[in-house]
Formats: structure tokens, sequence, C-alpha cells
């Protein structure tokens, strides 16, 4: 399961924190907030500091989402590996 809570929201940006797995059934939910969010022009902070596990489909989403207006925060060392190498093991 992958909880995604609203911490704060300015004009310009909003801070997302992300609880638990990043997973295929939970990705596209991600990318969905994530998405909704840049059409209304916010810049997008994620708190991964508190994400246990990201399988490819995740690890697809996150990559994909545009490192411009999307930035991740507090990530486990583990899901930054797996965001530069594609998810491949």
């Amino acid at each position: 399961m992958l909880k995604i809570t609203k911490i704060q929201e300015s004009r310009s940006d909003v801070l997302l924190k992300l609880e638990g797995k990043i997973t295929a059934q939970w990705a596209a939910l991600l990318d969905d907030e994530c998405r909704s969010l840049l059409r209304r022009k916010k810049t997008v902070h994620l708190d991964c500091s508190h994400v246990d596990f990201i399988d490819a489909r995740g690890v697809e989403v996150l990559n994909n989402l545009p490192r411009t207006q999307v930035t991740l925060m507090s990530a486990p060392g583990f899901v930054t590996e797996l965001l530069q190498i594609g998810g491949q093991s």
C-alpha cells in the first residue's frame, strides 16, 4: 500500500509525503496525483523518506516525471540506486 499525504501547499509548490510501497498497483495513483498538480503549474516535492519498497513500475513512473518540476527528497539509498539503474537488477 502507498499512502500519499499532502503536507504543505503554496501557490507554486506542493509537498507530498509518500509512505509504504510504490508498486504497480499504486504507481498509477502516484503518477495521476503528480500530473494533476503539474497541470495546475505546481512544482512537486516528494518526501520519500518512508518508502520501504519500489518495484519496476514504480521506478518507471518516478523516472518519467519531469525532473525540472518534480523533486525527490530524502529517498532511501535503495530507491536512489534503483532510479539510477532504471529498476533493472
